[in-house]
């Protein structure tokens, strides 16, 4: 293959442009928050909450959500063993501790019988993702939150146009985070947005990202201490323009998979994690298992894929095998995973025939 077959990158269209364009050109002045403010409501409105905080990246959306919600020491969180750090780290900038939980085999989403056996009376919070785009089994996750008195936030950062019986995620928690970083489905470079359903949560949160201010006693008085978080003009520009074409670009990630299942689905040795009955996923990262192989074969499968311009990656390692944190509980689906999962190509500059060299290559590898 000539030419590189990289592992996710968006698509920008002459919308983008414009949007970003007159962003330079004239969102100053009294313009100065107009794209941030229209992408605010565009995105409530999208995922069917009443308020939306665009920030600088996913993980101060998170930050946000857990300072909000006044997690700190003493507090335990429980958090899936399965994904990028950040999930873990906003959880553990606020002092509170992170209690990590194993994934279910079939969608590497958290496991509600997993998330019960954490429970203490130390927990506040359960911290799950919709990883890679598959919704977490959110009917059983907030039974658990109702029982136990617990908050819930949904960690949605590559979960945009997800849903979850006919829902979307990111409407369940008490927050929501998204994220528009460049290997997102729908991208500002780096960007972010936090949801809520509460006015009060809202204006904690909304508070704490633009420094503790209130001007209560002067201009710029600040009443705690708080984050510089907020999102710029451009960014939600490029943002917005993104989101006005979610459902675009969310058929091309379901193409790509489709086109997958079609090539891999069939082959025994191949896992792929597919979307659960009455759930939609968006496919962000199209992903799947090899249980027969072991990690050294699945790492020189890697390494030859990317010899011939491919480039596919890793599953996460587990967050709780991290020097900064504890292992309380084995957790061996995502053991498993981060030995012997990978996940695929897909930006949206991929052709079918992408796809199909991709899928040869890999089975001759196998």
């Amino acid at each position: 293959m000539n030419h590189k077959i990289s592992f996710a990158g968006p698509s920008i269209t002459e919308k983008e442009v414009s949007y970003v364009l007159d962003a330079v050109q004239n969102g100053w002045y009294e313009h100065c928050e107009d794209y941030i403010k229209r992408l605010e409501k565009a995105f409530a409105e999208y995922v069917g909450v009443k308020y939306a905080i665009a920030v600088h990246c996913c993980t101060h959306a998170l930050h946000l959500a857990c300072a909000a919600l006044g997690l700190g020491e003493g507090d335990e969180v429980i958090v899936t063993d399965f994904s990028w750090v950040a999930t873990a780290h906003a959880v553990a900038y606020t002092g509170a501790k992170c209690v990590f939980a194993d994934v279910e085999p079939d969608t590497w989403t958290i496991d509600p019988d997993c998330v019960r056996k954490a429970i203490t009376p130390r927990t506040r919070a359960i911290m799950l993702v919709h990883s890679f785009g598959q919704p977490a089994m959110m009917d059983e996750i907030m039974k658990l939150a109702e029982e136990y008195g617990l908050f819930v936030i949904e960690d949605a950062a590559p979960a945009v146009g997800a849903e979850y019986h006919g829902k979307k995620v990111g409407s369940f928690g008490d927050f929501s985070c998204f994220s528009f970083q460049g290997a997102k489905m729908t991208v500002s470079g780096e960007g972010g947005v936090l949801l809520t359903d509460s006015e009060d949560l809202y204006r904690k949160a909304y508070r704490l990202s633009d420094m503790g201010r209130t001007d209560r006693e002067a201009v710029f008085w600040s009443d705690e201490l708080g984050y510089q978080y907020t999102i710029s003009n451009l960014s939600a520009a490029l943002a917005l323009a993104q989101l006005e074409r979610v459902d675009d670009l969310m058929q091309k990630k379901r193409n790509l998979f489709e086109r997958y299942d079609s090539d891999l689905g069939g082959i025994g040795k191949i896992r792929l994690v597919r979307e659960r009955e009455g759930c939609r996923s968006n496919y962000c990262y199209p992903s799947l298992l090899l249980p027969g192989v072991s990690q050294e074969k699945r790492d020189r499968i890697l390494e030859a894929l990317r010899a011939r311009n491919i480039h596919a990656r890793p599953a996460f390692p587990r967050m709780s095998r991290f020097p900064m944190y504890e292992q309380r509980f084995e957790n061996p689906v995502c053991a498993a995973i981060e030995q012997k999962g990978i996940c695929l190509p897909s930006a949206a500059n991929m052709t079918d025939e992408d796809v199909d060299f991709v899928c040869d290559t890999f089975l001759e590898l196998l």
